[in-house]
């Protein structure tokens, strides 16, 4: 029970998840063409009815508390009901497609909810999603073939709605070990293509000699094939769902970069369906940008010692 009793307001809700947009109470009252002192008080008032702190201050803007995290699905949820509910007795519906590419990269791990959500909350839009080779993103965005595109920024031209970070990981099977003074066994994935002189580099930076097990796989045959211990993978921590594989525990491998992703707009004429996508993209991914997985801990990379130990490494 907390002190502060009241009823959540959608229009506190909105503002909230227009601070999570952009970072900043100063960007959102630029982007609500409101004060800040204006959206502050709002933020106030939301954080008095709930009884918690939603942001923490930071020099480059505001920073989701755990509270806050929470808080981004439930006021997603509530604003998607409300304006289903209104087009339902206004009998309003809105129709159309819209079609989102992925780059092989990109994992729906993060984007299935709000994707699942938008569809229910709009039965009518035809929701299509396509898998797009690198050669091809500037040529069906060109052509209004794509209503929007989720793929590295520097795979593609133009400006992006949002950027955002993911957390690449080391996964192997649960009961795998490793062996400090023998090559590696990797698996290197297909969606992994575009990060694989980093990781390969990594390894190099930090003394380890690898041997490649597996190349090319898809994303389910190469969580099948760690979870068999053929071999330890670098994985999104989105892709990895729950499977039987577990993250190797940080410093017994070298650090992994963070790999980025962007939310680009095609080249087709907008719609209110397609609006309507992108505020539910950019809402529920912007949480994303800066914040690792509660799991994920700086690692140190594995040094091998003048002496180095013989002894097998377990991953946990």
């Amino acid at each position: 029970m907390t002190d502060h009793q009241g009823d959540l307001e959608l229009s506190l809700l909105r503002t909230f998840l227009v601070v999570v947009r952009h970072g900043s109470e100063g960007r959102a009252a630029a982007a609500l063409s409101k004060t800040q002192p204006a959206v502050s008080h709002r933020i106030l008032r939301l954080e008095k009815i709930i009884g918690r702190k939603l942001f923490a201050r930071t020099r480059r803007g505001v920073k989701l508390t755990a509270h806050g995290e929470m808080l981004v699905d439930y006021a997603n949820r509530a604003i998607d009901l409300n304006e289903q509910t209104l087009a339902g007795l206004r009998n309003e519906s809105v129709s159309g497609r819209v079609r989102l590419g992925l780059g092989e990269e990109a994992v729906l791990g993060r984007l299935a909810p709000v994707l699942m959500r938008f569809q229910r909350a709009q039965p009518d839009v035809e929701l299509k999603l396509k898998v797009v080779g690198p050669a091809e993103f500037d040529f069906l965005a060109a052509r209004g073939e794509l209503d929007f595109i989720i793929v590295d920024p520097a795979r593609i031209a133009g400006q992006a709605v949002i950027e955002w970070a993911s957390h690449l990981g080391w996964f192997a099977a649960a009961d795998m070990s490793l062996d400090p003074i023998s090559p590696l066994p990797l698996i290197l994935s297909q969606n992994a293509d575009s990060w694989r002189e980093q990781i390969l580099g990594a390894l190099r930076t930090a003394g380890w000699e690898w041997r490649i097990v597996l190349e090319g796989a898809n994303l389910d045959t190469t969580i099948a094939a760690v979870e068999s211990g053929l071999g330890v993978a670098a994985l999104l921590h989105d892709s990895v769902g729950h499977t039987a594989i577990r993250e190797v525990k940080p410093g017994r491998l070298p650090a992994l970069p963070e790999v980025n992703f962007g939310l680009f707009r095609g080249n087709s004429a907008p719609t209110r369906a397609k609006s309507l996508l992108e505020a539910a993209l950019t809402a529920s991914l912007k949480p994303a940008m800066g914040q690792r997985p509660a799991s994920f801990a700086e690692p140190q990379p594995w040094l091998l010692d003048d002496q180095p130990k013989r002894e097998r490494i377990s991953i946990s």
